[in-house]
């Protein structure tokens, strides 16, 4: 058995995908919300001085330029908003075909992935993945248990408990991501700075460029 996994940020895709996904939303449900777009900056700010967790980071953007939306219709703004990073050549052509090569050999394909379960899966549906480890939105009453770092290699054991028993390989460009490229058979480093290939390299990773070529 063969198990691959794909983180989906600058790995699956050029760019990060969870301030686009607000801006976008909020173009479509409630543009007015766009005049909020510095606070976003300011919150993200707030993030990076550690006044803030991811989590309640994620749940204050959606708060901010999302609003209370049904499932369904956060479901429906996820589809969108893939379909439109991928029409505007948003994926990494290097990481499409190294899934072609899993898809080929018969491997399970995995998004593991710390962006929300409701556009997550959209990306993984229009790529032909099996399964995919997110996010879980739940709403406003509770923070989000943010896929990331140690809890991705917990929630992806949670849904894959035989994972120590396939060949396993994830591809990621985060070192966030170590517990998890640290525990398969195959870890792949998916970047295009030196400064990060050389210190993926030090640790025993396999690297790509994303782009291709």
């Amino acid at each position: 058995m063969r198990i691959a996994i794909y983180d989906l940020d600058r790995t699956l895709t050029r760019r990060a995908t969870f301030t686009p996904f607000l801006l976008f939303a909020a173009r479509q449900v409630a543009p007015w919300r766009l005049a909020l777009a510095p606070v976003w900056i300011f919150a993200m700010l707030a993030y990076r001085l550690g006044a803030m967790s991811r989590a309640r980071l994620k749940l204050f953007g959606m708060q901010l330029l999302v609003g209370r939306r049904a499932r369904s219709e956060l479901e429906t703004l996820g589809s969108q908003f893939a379909a439109r990073v991928t029409a505007d050549d948003g994926l990494m052509p290097g990481t499409l075909l190294l899934i072609e090569q899993d898809r080929k050999a018969g491997a399970r394909i995995i998004l593991a992935t710390a962006a929300f379960d409701f556009y997550a899966s959209a990306f993984a549906d229009a790529l032909g993945f099996d399964e995919v480890v997110a996010t879980r939105w739940e709403g406003f009453a509770r923070v989000p248990e943010n896929c990331y770092a140690d809890t991705k290699l917990a929630s992806v054991l949670d849904q894959q408990p035989a994972l120590g028993e396939a060949r396993t390989r994830f591809v990621s460009d985060s070192f966030a991501d170590a517990p998890l490229l640290d525990k398969v058979d195959e870890p792949i480093f998916a970047t295009t700075s030196r400064r990060k290939a050389e210190k993926a390299a030090a640790r025993g990773w396999r690297i790509i460029d994303p782009r291709g070529g």
